[in-house]
């Protein structure tokens, strides 16, 4: 049996999702979980996006954000990765950890954890 050949059949078009992923760990999204520059919306082990009425500083610069955890406070340095505006008085911001070192890792994977299965942050019962 033989099968005739479609010359006219393209394979070389672009994929719908090729897209290369560019993040480095998987993100949890949250809830009720803040930071001293505003709420977060998702969390990862190399950073977080942030909703914000504050004027941030350009992209690049590095600076300190504490994020309210159950256990306390914990102060990061963070790297402003890109801004965009989400609304009239409202920023998006993707921050990048600076340098993260082991406890701080372990505190964040605590509180992604405590997250993913939908425990209140920050309320006591």
């Amino acid at each position: 049996m033989r099968f005739a050949r479609n010359s006219d059949v393209r394979n070389d078009l672009p994929k719908e999702n090729s897209k290369k992923e560019l993040r480095r760990h998987g993100r949890v999204v949250t809830q009720d979980v803040s930071c001293s520059i505003g709420e977060i919306l998702d969390l990862s082990a190399s950073g977080m996006r942030v909703m914000t009425k504050y004027k941030l500083p350009d992209e690049g610069a590095v600076f300190v954000v504490t994020i309210f955890t159950p256990d306390g406070p914990l102060a990061m340095l963070s790297r402003v990765k890109w801004i965009r505006k989400a609304g009239l008085f409202k920023r998006e911001a993707g921050l990048e950890f600076f340098d993260p070192g082991p406890r701080t890792k372990q505190v964040l994977a605590q509180l992604a954890g405590r997250v993913a299965y939908n425990c209140t942050i920050g309320k006591t019962a």
